[in-house]
Parts: C-alpha cells; structure tokens; sequence
C-alpha cells in the first residue's frame, strides 16, 4: 500500500503521498519476533532504551516541519513528504532498535 504514494506523480494530489507511511508495518517483522517472549526485566529495559532513542526522530520531524512551514519555497507537498517519512523511520527505528537491543 505504500507504493501508492507514487500514484501523486500522476494525479499532483497531495493527500496520495501519506501513502508512503504503509512502509512502516515493515516494522512489525521485528516487533512479532521479540513478541514471543514473556515480558521481564530486560525486555522493558530493551523497550525503554529504543523508545528513548528512536524518540529523536519526531523531535527532528516536527523541528523540520515547523520551520519549513515559515519558508516560502517549502511546499506542502515536501511537508506531507516530511511527515510520513518521518512517522515510517520513527516506527521502524524502534522496532530495529529493540531488535538491536534484545540481540546485544
């Protein structure tokens, strides 16, 4: 379903490129193969530290939005860009770190 975002190349409606955001139930991969396990100490321990680290990434999302949005040559179309990229790397940013975490 993400790649029908690309369909705003052929219609010019924004709205088609929130379709990019799909590419974060890529996600899940990793999320379902820690899921398995019963949760304990270092299991929150993990989630914890990869919620803190992969919480950086909406701070910089809305930092870019915020500021592009007062500039004149920044679109809406590369605003809706910013944003639903910036919500399919913070999901898959987590889940990849969890994994990194739970493995290390």
């Amino acid at each position: 379903m993400g790649f029908q975002g690309f369909d705003y190349f052929k219609t010019h409606n924004p709205l088609s490129l929130f379709w990019f955001s799909f590419f974060s139930f890529f996600a899940y991969y990793f999320i379902n193969k820690l899921a398995n396990e019963m949760p304990d100490e270092r299991y929150i321990e993990n989630s914890k530290n990869a919620k803190i680290k992969s919480a950086i990434i909406p701070f910089f999302t809305i930092f870019l939005v915020g500021f592009g949005s007062g500039l004149s040559f920044v679109t809406k179309e590369t605003i809706i860009l910013v944003c639903a990229f910036g919500y399919a790397a913070t999901i898959i940013s987590y889940a990849i770190l969890f994994w990194y975490y739970d493995t290390y």
